[in-house]
């Protein structure tokens, strides 16, 4: 049996990898300085489903930004 998942490759930096999050989670990182600069709002295409505020955050902003005091 064969293994199709995607495989991260060692050559991918963690500052290339965006996660998708959807309002109201969004809210609180939206205040940040690097968010207007650094996130991407979701635009739906096609048959997509259209989320309202969702955006692709930075994985390593969400890290920073779950560990600071």
């Amino acid at each position: 049996m064969s293994n199709n998942l995607p495989l991260f490759s060692s050559a991918t930096s963690v500052d290339d990898l965006y996660v998708l999050i959807r309002w109201p989670f969004v809210q609180d990182l939206m205040e940040a300085d690097w968010f207007r600069s650094e996130c991407v709002l979701y635009q739906a295409f096609d048959d997509q489903e259209h989320l309202d505020s969702a955006y692709f955050v930075p994985l390593n902003r969400l890290y920073e930004f779950g560990t600071a005091d």
